[in-house]
């Protein structure tokens, strides 16, 4: 008899799509999986053959009105721990910087990350709200704003990106992790500390430019499938991320990092900062960005190394991006929202290529309702 399981490789074979569209499918929740530990002690993932022939079944009977499944060329993810953007490893994207990542996502040989002046913020709007708060403020401006065009809406999410780092900082001249850098550093007097502040800035940004189908990519997608302007787009995206479960996950992980630097006690699950729908192991990003906070400081990296194992061996989960900005926000002794405002700043790349990508499909993300 036939097993009622499937490997990776055979579930990718009988839908019909790469390896990387099937762990989309989990992280999804479009097909359920199990890890399985080999005796060697590598995890595996296995689908339930039935399961399998199902969703191969129902895409082969596409209805008017449902959701249909997304192909993208933007970020390859797998549970492995493999990224990439656009083909090139997440390693490789840390080491260019986030600027020369953002292009390359958005495809553009080159952008100017700067702007011609400072943007004022009203005082109550702090945080990532300026984000926000400065894509509406520039959309008002815009006399292209319903352009649909390519190359205007690559223009949209740069100057975006610009503008919002200078209503953050006060500062309109440099690269992004710099001026985040300078404004959050302001007071000291170790330029080499200041330098590796900015090189760690410059992993976060650079490592979560991009990750695929999340809520707020599909935001942004479903935004651009009735034709909103790209500012719209961003907005829609930018207030989908904005939740707990998502680019404010960080101050959760923050404050679970300082309990257990306080009291080496391991909170009950679920850790914040710990665990990951799509990764059965460690996320790649975490681990680039905890190499630079060892640099800032290592007395926190390894408060982070502690706790990464007693979680491990409590729960068997491992460090997300959250507990990496955890312990930037602790080693360079950053507000409280820093990783929030990292997070947001860095999608705004990504959210923009998805658009791109949606935009000549028209509306088609209607899903179904079960009565």
């Amino acid at each position: 008899m036939r097993s009622p399981w499937m490997t990776s490789e055979q579930a990718a074979e009988a839908l019909g799509v790469r390896l990387s569209t099937v762990y989309a499918y989990v992280s999804r929740g479009v097909i359920g999986r199990e890890v399985t530990t080999e005796p060697g002690g590598q995890r595996v993932s296995r689908f339930r053959r039935d399961d399998v022939l199902a969703l191969a079944r129902a895409r082969s009977r596409p209805r008017a009105g449902a959701m249909p499944l997304i192909e993208s060329d933007v970020t390859q993810l797998d549970a492995s721990g493999r990224l990439a953007f656009r083909g090139v490893d997440v390693a490789d994207c840390a080491d260019w910087g986030f600027e020369r990542t953002a292009c390359h996502v958005l495809g553009l040989p080159d952008a100017t990350w700067s702007t011609a002046r400072k943007e004022p913020v009203p005082g109550d709007v702090t945080g990532a709200d300026a984000v926000r708060w400065t894509v509406m403020r520039y959309a008002a401006r815009d006399e292209r704003r319903e352009c649909l065009e390519p190359e205007h809406c690559r223009d949209v999410a740069v100057t975006a990106v610009a503008a919002s780092v200078a209503a953050l900082t006060g500062l309109h001249d440099g690269a992004v992790a710099e001026r985040l850098a300078r404004a959050w550093a302001r007071g000291s007097t170790d330029d080499a500390w200041s330098e590796g502040v900015a090189q760690a800035l410059d992993v976060a940004l650079s490592v979560l430019v991009d990750h695929e189908l999340t809520a707020s990519t599909l935001a942004a997608r479903t935004a651009a499938g009735v034709d909103a302007d790209p500012w719209m787009v961003l907005l829609t995206g930018l207030a989908a991320m904005s939740g707990r479960a998502q680019a404010g996950a960080s101050r959760a992980a923050t404050a679970a990092l300082r309990a257990w630097i306080t009291t080496r006690t391991v909170p009950a699950a679920p850790v914040p900062g710990f665990g990951h729908k799509v990764y059965v192991g460690p996320d790649p990003r975490a681990a680039l960005l905890l190499e630079r906070v060892a640099a800032v400081s290592p007395e926190t990296a390894d408060a982070v190394d502690d706790f990464a194992v007693q979680v491990a061996r409590a729960y068997s989960t491992y460090p997300n991006i959250d507990a990496a900005l955890a312990g930037l926000t602790l080693a360079a002794g950053l507000p409280a929202d820093a990783g929030e405002i990292v997070f947001t700043l860095a999608r705004i790349p990504g959210l923009m290529a998805h658009a791109l990508e949606e935009y000549p499909h028209g509306l088609r993300l209607r899903p179904r309702a079960l009565a």
